[in-house]
């Protein structure tokens, strides 16, 4: 195995990474890291970028914008689809109970 950099940790478990691999990496003070435990080590990679719960949520809104009313109303086609699959359901929920 080849060792490429060795670093030690202070007394808080804190590391420095190499200039040279933050600099090929793409990692500045403004980069946030992810830190995944497999096995015996620890992998670090840099996030582009992080959402967080409140972007989820205006995510959400923007596609909403997006998409609204590209659905439109509902063809007769479907309508019929959707009354014979309900009227399915409803058989296959009898027949359940009559088992029972």
């Amino acid at each position: 195995m080849k060792i490429q950099h060795i670093a030690k940790t202070n007394e808080k478990g804190q590391i420095v990474i190499p200039k040279d691999l933050r600099d090929e990496l793409g990692i500045s003070d403004k980069v946030s890291l992810h830190l995944v435990k497999k096995g015996p080590g620890i992998y670090i990679y840099p996030v582009s970028e992080v959402i967080g719960e409140f972007d989820t949520v205006n995510s959400y809104l923007a596609i909403l914008e997006k998409t609204q009313g590209s659905w439109g109303p509902e063809t007769v086609e479907e309508k019929r689809r959707e009354k014979a699959q309900k009227k399915m359901e409803q058989k296959a929920a009898r027949l359940g109970k009559q088992q029972w």
